[in-house]
């Protein structure tokens, strides 16, 4: 992790569900943040987990682990998933990894909420 880049990780509860908001490098040394910020995370049956990129400028293998782990606790407690914000850097990663097919991407957490959940998209509606 750059020293000069401070990592974090936050979460608030919104209405239908939750926004996990991540601040910096998503490498290897932001692993054991995200993966306790992902325990930590309070979601029900067909809610949405948001997780906002917008201030992440770079994304490496455990930074893709990490969002696959995302997606795996959101499927696990039946509940959508998006990403928000992306960074030209971290949208090139996710197309290059085809991971843009199964994180559905918006502009800000709002857009994500307003749509997907208009739409009733993800894995709950998916796997129903």
């Amino acid at each position: 992790m750059n020293p000069t880049s401070p990592f974090s990780v936050t979460h608030r509860a919104c209405r239908g569900g939750t926004v996990l908001t991540i601040t910096g490098e998503l490498d290897y040394d932001a692993t054991p943040a995200v993966r306790k910020a992902l325990e930590s995370v309070c979601l029900s049956a067909g809610d949405l987990l948001v997780l906002d990129l917008t201030q992440v400028p770079f994304c490496d293998s455990s930074g893709i682990t990490q969002l696959i782990a995302a997606r795996n606790t959101a499927i696990g407690r039946r509940a959508a998933i998006a990403v928000a914000g992306l960074t030209p850097a971290v949208s090139r990663v996710l197309h290059i990894t085809g991971l843009n097919a199964v994180l559905p991407s918006y502009a800000s957490p709002d857009e994500a909420f307003s749509t997907a959940g208009a739409r009733g998209t993800g894995p709950v509606a998916e796997h129903d």
